[in-house]
């Protein structure tokens, strides 16, 4: 396999997702500065504690203790890590990215790209490298636009997260990413169809979010919850205080490891 071949089929992965990837790495980067403009205006008017009475007695059950952490200068601050719309925007992002080897075979641009001095293999490799180099711009500029917005308009009087915290949050929300693109890369390896991997990954992945979302909030569901991704996704212990589990982060990057390799290694010996 020749490197510089790899590396210009890479380049050309990425050049084909720039305008959404960098859209959507500063959209969510302006949401966190905003966030924290949000979050100096509820302190400044003293408005967390209307905040938590405002809200339903069935949320505050669903919640538990963590709604003390949610109705807090961090917990607004970091919202856009855990908030549902920026999980399915980037696991939308993962599902694009992931889908890529079924694109080309459905589009018969893996005819060309196999011409060249490149195996199967390489074309694998070459969207799992997409996928990683993409989630650490997203999330690079997440963690950038919390930080200026601390930088600049965070209450003196008010402890505000600090670096370890928002990285954490960054790569709790990072081993999503992964997590869900490496699913998708193992079944666009056996498709044919961008819509077909695109869609089987993203009612998959709803179908886990909504089962976790149960687990949390019915006993009878918690047991089976643990076979759901998102089980792994705490946020709310970092918000609280506490340190990155690494062991949930283990998982959820195991899961799209496997997946990467499983694709790698069907995609070597599919019929093309």
């Amino acid at each position: 396999m020749s490197a510089p071949a790899a590396f210009v089929l890479w380049r050309h992965s990425l050049r084909r997702i720039r305008a959404t990837l960098v859209g959507l790495a500063l959209l969510l980067a302006a949401f966190q500065f905003l966030l924290t403009q949000v979050a100096a205006y509820l302190v400044r008017h003293s408005a967390f504690g209307e905040l938590s009475l405002l809200m339903p007695d069935f949320v505050r059950s669903i919640a538990g203790p963590s709604i003390v952490a949610f109705m807090s200068f961090t917990g607004v601050v970091a919202l856009g890590y855990f908030h549902p719309m920026v999980i399915a925007a980037v696991v939308a992002l993962a599902i694009a990215i992931g889908s890529e080897p079924a694109a080309e075979v459905e589009s018969r641009f893996v005819d060309l790209t196999l011409a060249r001095d490149l195996t199967r293999g390489a074309v694998v490799a070459r969207t799992a490298g997409v996928l990683v180099a993409a989630d650490g711009f997203v999330l690079a500029l997440m963690s950038l636009g919390t930080t200026a917005g601390l930088a600049c308009c965070a209450p003196a009087e008010i402890p505000a997260p600090g670096a370890r915290v928002i990285a954490s949050l960054a790569i709790s929300l990072g081993s999503v990413m992964i997590c869900w693109g490496g699913v998708t890369m193992a079944i666009a390896s056996i498709t044919r169809r961008r819509a077909v991997a695109g869609a089987s990954v993203g009612v998959a992945a709803l179908a886990a979010f909504l089962l976790d979302y149960l687990g949390r909030a019915w006993d009878p569901a918690r047991s089976i919850s643990v076979v759901s991704p998102f089980h792994y996704f705490e946020p709310t212990a970092l918000i609280m205080g506490g340190s990155l589990n690494t062991a949930d982060v283990a998982v959820l990057v195991g899961i799209g490891v496997a997946g990467a390799a499983l694709a790698w290694a069907i995609f070597a010996r599919r019929d093309i």
